[in-house]
Formats: structure tokens, sequence, C-alpha cells
């Protein structure tokens, strides 16, 4: 299995490398086009639906007061997080079917690097 995986891998960068085009079809320097619709479900504080070639992201927003902080225990005391983002990204999203569980290490990654990206547009807690 692994080395089907690996055979392809290589196969697929051989022919990106040598024809300058995606499996896709594609160009390098070509993206997919990205699409979003707000506000698509009504019973939430926010919520888009990103649509990127054929995965898909539904982001939803909950909105609390100051007591409902994130809690994070840690060495030197208690940290509160008023912001906190939950990332999942089931097989699902991108046509496939598979195991879904705990998040995994990328999932996490992501998760970070989305949180990290929205903090600076929250609005001030005054």
């Amino acid at each position: 299995k692994n080395a089907f995986k690996d055979l392809l891998c290589r196969r697929m960068f051989h022919l990106a490398s040598t024809t300058g085009k995606r499996c896709d079809g594609r160009n390098l320097d070509e993206i997919r086009q990205l699409t979003m619709e707000a506000g698509f479900l009504p019973r939430v504080h926010g919520s888009a639906l990103f649509t990127r070639g054929e995965t898909q992201v539904v982001a939803t927003s909950t909105l609390g007061d100051s007591g409902m902080r994130q809690k994070i225990d840690k060495i030197d005391g208690v940290e509160e997080k008023r912001f906190y983002l939950q990332y999942t990204f089931p097989p699902s999203c991108v046509g496939e079917t598979g195991r879904v569980g705990a998040p995994g290490r990328r999932e996490v990654g992501h998760g970070n690097l989305a949180e990290r990206a929205l903090i600076p547009t929250l609005p001030t807690e005054e």
C-alpha cells in the first residue's frame, strides 16, 4: 500500500515537473476558485460556507459572555481564552470515506493557524 502511494506521488511529481500541469489539469501557477456564502445557517450567531475545488468548509460561530471563557490548566496557573476555534476535517470534506475520531496532528495545526489568523479581527472587550 505504501509502495503504491510512493510510486503514485513520484509519478505525479514527475508529470507536473515535465508538463507544467497538475493532475487536475491546472497550471502550476493556477489556484482553484474560492467561493463563500455567509449567513446560510439561520439559528447560529454567524455562519459561512467556503468552497474551493472539491473541498467545502462550514464555519459557525457562537457568542457567549465572559463567564464562558475556555480555561486551560498550565503549570504556572490557569489561562483563559475568550476566543477559540474548533477545527475538524473529516474525510467527507473532500468526497472520501474513512475513520472520524479525535483530531490528528494536521487538524490541530491547521486549527491553530486559523485561530491565530482570526484573533486580530476580534473586537475589543470594551
